[in-house]
Protein backbone atom coordinates (compact mmCIF):
# COMPACT_ATOMS: atom_id res chain seq x y z
CA UNK A 1 0.00 0.00 0.00
CA UNK A 2 3.08 2.26 0.89
CA UNK A 3 4.27 1.93 -2.56
CA UNK A 4 0.68 2.63 -3.84
CA UNK A 5 0.65 -0.94 -5.57
CA UNK A 6 -3.10 -1.42 -4.92
CA UNK A 7 -3.64 -4.59 -7.14
CA UNK A 8 -1.66 -6.32 -5.31
CA UNK A 9 -2.06 -5.22 -1.70
CA UNK A 10 -5.74 -5.91 -2.50
CA UNK A 11 -4.75 -9.32 -3.69
CA UNK A 12 -2.67 -10.04 -0.23
CA UNK A 13 -5.78 -8.73 1.96
CA UNK A 14 -8.33 -10.74 0.33
CA UNK A 15 -5.71 -13.62 0.81
CA UNK A 16 -5.80 -12.70 4.51
CA UNK A 17 -9.42 -12.33 4.98
CA UNK A 18 -10.30 -15.54 3.32
CA UNK A 19 -7.90 -17.61 6.10
CA UNK A 20 -9.36 -15.57 8.64
CA UNK A 21 -12.42 -13.04 8.05
CA UNK A 22 -12.21 -11.64 11.27
CA UNK A 23 -9.02 -9.36 10.47
CA UNK A 24 -10.88 -6.23 10.46
CA UNK A 25 -8.04 -4.28 9.77
CA UNK A 26 -7.42 -6.36 6.88
CA UNK A 27 -10.80 -5.62 5.39
CA UNK A 28 -10.46 -1.45 6.22
CA UNK A 29 -7.00 -1.96 3.91
CA UNK A 30 -8.86 -3.99 1.25
CA UNK A 31 -11.53 -1.07 1.58
CA UNK A 32 -9.08 1.36 0.75
CA UNK A 33 -7.20 -0.28 -1.43
CA UNK A 34 -10.63 -1.05 -3.43
CA UNK A 35 -11.57 2.78 -3.09
CA UNK A 36 -7.76 3.70 -4.86
CA UNK A 37 -8.84 1.49 -7.69
CA UNK A 38 -12.06 3.09 -8.12
CA UNK A 39 -13.78 -0.02 -7.76
CA UNK A 40 -16.17 2.39 -5.47
CA UNK A 41 -18.86 -0.42 -5.47
CA UNK A 42 -16.88 -3.12 -3.77
CA UNK A 43 -15.44 -0.02 -1.49
CA UNK A 44 -18.84 0.82 -0.20
CA UNK A 45 -19.87 -2.84 0.42
CA UNK A 46 -16.79 -3.31 2.44
CA UNK A 47 -16.79 0.54 4.63
CA UNK A 48 -20.51 -0.36 5.43
CA UNK A 49 -19.27 -3.19 7.33
CA UNK A 50 -17.25 -0.42 9.27
CA UNK A 51 -17.79 1.72 12.50
CA UNK A 52 -14.37 3.36 12.10
CA UNK A 53 -13.65 7.19 11.34
CA UNK A 54 -11.69 6.26 8.59
CA UNK A 55 -14.76 4.25 7.20
CA UNK A 56 -16.49 7.39 7.30
CA UNK A 57 -14.31 9.41 5.74
CA UNK A 58 -13.61 7.06 2.96
CA UNK A 59 -17.59 6.75 3.01
CA UNK A 60 -17.82 10.57 2.83
CA UNK A 61 -15.33 10.84 0.12
CA UNK A 62 -17.29 8.50 -1.84
CA UNK A 63 -20.56 10.10 -1.52
CA UNK A 64 -18.38 13.43 -2.68
CA UNK A 65 -17.14 11.83 -6.05
CA UNK A 66 -20.83 10.08 -6.40
CA UNK A 67 -22.46 14.03 -6.38
CA UNK A 68 -24.37 13.00 -2.62
CA UNK A 69 -23.38 16.27 -1.00
CA UNK A 70 -25.70 16.53 1.73
CA UNK A 71 -24.32 12.78 2.67
CA UNK A 72 -20.68 13.59 1.85
CA UNK A 73 -21.20 16.75 4.40
CA UNK A 74 -22.68 14.42 7.15
CA UNK A 75 -20.00 11.91 7.04
CA UNK A 76 -17.15 14.01 6.47
CA UNK A 77 -18.66 16.65 9.31
CA UNK A 78 -18.61 14.07 11.60
CA UNK A 79 -14.51 13.45 11.92
CA UNK A 80 -12.74 15.48 13.99
CA UNK A 81 -9.10 14.46 12.84
CA UNK A 82 -9.10 11.93 10.13
CA UNK A 83 -6.37 12.60 7.04
CA UNK A 84 -7.56 15.73 4.87
CA UNK A 85 -11.50 15.35 5.86
CA UNK A 86 -11.50 18.98 6.38
CA UNK A 87 -10.32 19.54 3.10
CA UNK A 88 -12.98 16.98 1.66
CA UNK A 89 -15.36 18.15 3.96
CA UNK A 90 -14.72 22.31 2.40
CA UNK A 91 -15.62 20.34 -1.43
CA UNK A 92 -18.36 19.40 -0.63
CA UNK A 93 -19.59 22.82 1.08
CA UNK A 94 -18.22 24.37 -2.41
CA UNK A 95 -20.03 22.02 -4.38
CA UNK A 96 -23.15 23.09 -2.71
CA UNK A 97 -22.10 26.92 -3.39
CA UNK A 98 -22.17 27.42 0.43
CA UNK A 99 -18.72 28.93 -0.05
CA UNK A 100 -18.34 30.66 3.59
CA UNK A 101 -18.91 27.58 5.38
CA UNK A 102 -15.94 26.23 3.71
CA UNK A 103 -13.47 28.63 4.84
CA UNK A 104 -12.81 26.99 8.49
CA UNK A 105 -12.24 23.76 7.10
CA UNK A 106 -9.61 24.82 5.14
CA UNK A 107 -7.99 27.43 7.57
CA UNK A 108 -7.77 24.13 9.91
CA UNK A 109 -6.65 21.55 7.44
CA UNK A 110 -3.78 24.41 6.18
CA UNK A 111 -2.58 24.81 10.01
CA UNK A 112 -2.46 21.36 10.04
CA UNK A 113 -1.06 20.65 6.81
CA UNK A 114 0.10 24.12 5.41
CA UNK A 115 2.00 22.21 2.09
CA UNK A 116 -1.08 20.95 1.07
CA UNK A 117 -1.70 23.07 -2.39
CA UNK A 118 -5.06 22.15 -3.15
CA UNK A 119 -6.64 23.58 0.42
CA UNK A 120 -4.89 26.71 -0.56
CA UNK A 121 -6.11 26.20 -4.41
CA UNK A 122 -9.73 25.81 -3.30
CA UNK A 123 -9.09 28.44 -0.25
CA UNK A 124 -8.70 30.82 -3.18
CA UNK A 125 -11.81 29.55 -5.12
CA UNK A 126 -14.01 30.35 -2.25
CA UNK A 127 -12.32 33.56 -1.38
CA UNK A 128 -12.70 34.35 -4.98
CA UNK A 129 -16.36 33.37 -4.80
CA UNK A 130 -16.80 35.79 -1.79
CA UNK A 131 -15.90 39.18 -3.45
CA UNK A 132 -12.08 38.76 -1.55
CA UNK A 133 -10.07 38.86 -4.48
CA UNK A 134 -6.78 39.93 -2.76
CA UNK A 135 -6.72 37.07 -0.43
CA UNK A 136 -7.71 34.89 -3.07
CA UNK A 137 -4.74 35.77 -5.32
CA UNK A 138 -2.30 35.30 -2.09
CA UNK A 139 -3.77 31.79 -2.21
CA UNK A 140 -3.59 31.16 -6.03
CA UNK A 141 0.10 32.27 -5.27
CA UNK A 142 0.85 29.87 -2.92
CA UNK A 143 -0.90 27.58 -4.45
CA UNK A 144 1.46 27.56 -7.48
CA UNK A 145 4.63 27.58 -5.53
CA UNK A 146 3.61 24.59 -3.65
CA UNK A 147 2.81 22.55 -6.97
CA UNK A 148 6.63 21.84 -7.50
CA UNK A 149 6.63 19.92 -3.62
CA UNK A 150 4.02 17.44 -4.69
CA UNK A 151 5.66 16.42 -7.78
CA UNK A 152 8.45 15.86 -6.20
CA UNK A 153 7.09 13.96 -3.39
CA UNK A 154 4.48 11.62 -5.24
CA UNK A 155 5.15 8.34 -4.78
CA UNK A 156 4.05 6.74 -7.47
CA UNK A 157 5.59 8.80 -10.42
CA UNK A 158 9.00 8.41 -8.76
CA UNK A 159 9.68 5.75 -11.44
CA UNK A 160 8.57 7.93 -14.39
CA UNK A 161 10.88 10.67 -12.85
CA UNK A 162 13.94 8.03 -13.01
CA UNK A 163 13.21 6.88 -16.11
CA UNK A 164 12.92 10.33 -17.80
CA UNK A 165 16.29 11.65 -16.30
CA UNK A 166 17.74 8.45 -17.96
CA UNK A 167 16.43 9.62 -21.17
CA UNK A 168 13.95 7.11 -21.51
CA UNK A 169 11.14 9.16 -22.54
CA UNK A 170 9.08 6.04 -24.09
CA UNK A 171 9.03 4.03 -21.06
CA UNK A 172 8.16 6.23 -18.27
CA UNK A 173 5.36 7.42 -20.46
CA UNK A 174 4.37 3.89 -19.98
CA UNK A 175 4.47 3.55 -16.76
CA UNK A 176 2.96 7.15 -16.22
CA UNK A 177 -0.12 6.83 -18.51
CA UNK A 178 -2.48 4.16 -16.76
CA UNK A 179 -1.84 6.72 -13.82
CA UNK A 180 -4.51 9.07 -15.65
CA UNK A 181 -7.20 6.75 -15.25
CA UNK A 182 -7.94 8.71 -12.59
CA UNK A 183 -10.11 11.15 -10.74
CA UNK A 184 -7.08 12.87 -8.92
CA UNK A 185 -6.68 16.03 -10.84
CA UNK A 186 -3.49 16.93 -8.89
CA UNK A 187 -1.53 13.26 -10.11
CA UNK A 188 -2.80 14.38 -13.79
CA UNK A 189 -1.48 17.91 -12.77
CA UNK A 190 1.96 16.59 -11.45
CA UNK A 191 2.54 14.09 -15.04
CA UNK A 192 1.98 17.02 -16.95
CA UNK A 193 4.45 18.67 -14.99
CA UNK A 194 6.83 16.15 -14.63
CA UNK A 195 7.14 15.56 -18.55
CA UNK A 196 6.95 19.59 -19.33
CA UNK A 197 10.31 19.59 -17.46
CA UNK A 198 11.41 16.87 -19.25
CA UNK A 199 10.44 18.85 -22.69
CA UNK A 200 8.22 16.07 -23.51
CA UNK A 201 5.34 18.79 -25.30
CA UNK A 202 3.12 16.13 -26.89
CA UNK A 203 3.05 13.75 -23.33
CA UNK A 204 2.93 16.89 -20.77
CA UNK A 205 -0.06 18.30 -22.62
CA UNK A 206 -2.02 15.15 -23.23
CA UNK A 207 -1.94 14.79 -19.36
CA UNK A 208 -3.11 18.26 -18.82
CA UNK A 209 -5.82 17.83 -20.67
CA UNK A 210 -6.86 15.32 -18.22
CA UNK A 211 -6.14 17.70 -15.75
CA UNK A 212 -8.69 20.16 -17.03
CA UNK A 213 -11.42 17.57 -17.85
CA UNK A 214 -10.93 16.67 -13.72
CA UNK A 215 -10.53 20.70 -12.45
CA UNK A 216 -11.60 22.93 -15.63
CA UNK A 217 -11.87 26.01 -12.90
CA UNK A 218 -8.17 26.14 -11.78
CA UNK A 219 -6.24 28.89 -13.07
CA UNK A 220 -3.13 26.78 -13.12
CA UNK A 221 -3.89 23.67 -14.93
CA UNK A 222 -5.84 26.24 -17.43
CA UNK A 223 -2.14 28.09 -18.22
CA UNK A 224 -0.17 24.87 -18.15
CA UNK A 225 -2.69 23.46 -20.70
CA UNK A 226 -2.51 26.66 -22.82
CA UNK A 227 1.47 26.48 -22.29
CA UNK A 228 1.57 23.00 -23.75
CA UNK A 229 -0.50 23.95 -26.38
CA UNK A 230 1.26 27.26 -27.18
CA UNK A 231 5.04 24.39 -27.57
CA UNK A 232 3.44 22.83 -29.79
CA UNK A 233 2.06 25.70 -32.06
CA UNK A 234 -1.93 24.87 -31.48
CA UNK A 235 -2.27 28.56 -30.92
CA UNK A 236 -6.39 28.51 -31.02
CA UNK A 237 -6.45 26.43 -27.93
CA UNK A 238 -3.66 28.29 -26.45
CA UNK A 239 -5.14 31.57 -26.41
CA UNK A 240 -8.55 29.87 -25.05
CA UNK A 241 -6.79 28.57 -22.57
CA UNK A 242 -4.38 31.06 -21.38
CA UNK A 243 -7.81 33.45 -21.22
CA UNK A 244 -9.56 31.26 -19.30
CA UNK A 245 -6.56 31.07 -16.58
CA UNK A 246 -6.53 34.89 -16.23
CA UNK A 247 -10.57 35.02 -16.06
CA UNK A 248 -10.42 32.43 -13.12
CA UNK A 249 -6.92 34.59 -11.73
CA UNK A 250 -6.32 38.08 -13.28
CA UNK A 251 -2.99 38.63 -11.35
CA UNK A 252 -1.38 35.34 -12.87
CA UNK A 253 1.55 36.59 -13.87
CA UNK A 254 2.80 33.58 -16.47
CA UNK A 255 -0.89 33.58 -17.75
CA UNK A 256 -0.58 37.11 -18.38
CA UNK A 257 2.91 36.78 -20.04
CA UNK A 258 1.41 34.02 -22.35
CA UNK A 259 -2.07 35.45 -22.86
CA UNK A 260 0.04 38.47 -23.99
CA UNK A 261 2.38 36.98 -26.43
CA UNK A 262 -0.32 34.95 -27.86
CA UNK A 263 -1.95 38.27 -28.69
CA UNK A 264 1.34 39.85 -29.80
CA UNK A 265 2.00 37.40 -32.36
CA UNK A 266 -1.56 37.36 -33.78
CA UNK A 267 -1.40 40.69 -34.26
CA UNK A 268 -4.04 42.09 -31.80
CA UNK A 269 -1.55 44.89 -30.73
CA UNK A 270 -3.69 47.10 -28.46
CA UNK A 271 -5.01 44.26 -26.50
CA UNK A 272 -1.08 42.83 -26.37
CA UNK A 273 -0.08 45.66 -25.39
CA UNK A 274 -2.88 46.18 -21.99
CA UNK A 275 -1.94 42.28 -21.29
CA UNK A 276 1.31 42.69 -21.46
CA UNK A 277 2.00 45.89 -19.40
CA UNK A 278 -0.25 44.48 -16.80
CA UNK A 279 2.12 41.01 -17.21
CA UNK A 280 5.04 43.79 -16.55
CA UNK A 281 3.59 45.56 -13.97
CA UNK A 282 3.68 42.00 -11.96
CA UNK A 283 7.01 40.61 -13.18
CA UNK A 284 9.10 44.11 -13.60
CA UNK A 285 12.00 42.72 -14.23
CA UNK A 286 10.85 40.42 -17.36
CA UNK A 287 12.82 41.54 -19.82
CA UNK A 288 11.37 39.62 -22.53
CA UNK A 289 7.98 41.29 -21.48
CA UNK A 290 9.15 44.50 -21.83
CA UNK A 291 11.01 43.45 -25.68
CA UNK A 292 7.17 42.57 -26.51
CA UNK A 293 6.53 46.38 -25.79
CA UNK A 294 9.48 48.06 -27.08
CA UNK A 295 8.18 46.13 -30.52
CA UNK A 296 4.37 46.81 -30.55
CA UNK A 297 5.92 50.24 -29.46
CA UNK A 298 7.53 50.56 -32.84
CA UNK A 299 5.18 48.34 -35.35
Amino acid sequence: MRAERFDEAAAQFEEALHKDPALAEARMNLAICRFQLRDYTEARKLLNDSKRPLAKYYLGRLELIEGNLDAAVADLGSLRRVLDGKYYLASAYCKQGQFSQALRPLREWIQADPRDFRAHQLLARALRELGRQREANREFARTKELHEYYTQGSVDIASCRTLLSQGKAGEAWSACQPMLNTNDADKAAAIGMLFGQANDREHSRMAWEKALTLDPESPEVNYNFALACFQLRDMGRARTYAKNSLALWPEFPEANVLYGTVLYMAGEDAEARRVLSHALALRPGDETVARLLRELGAR
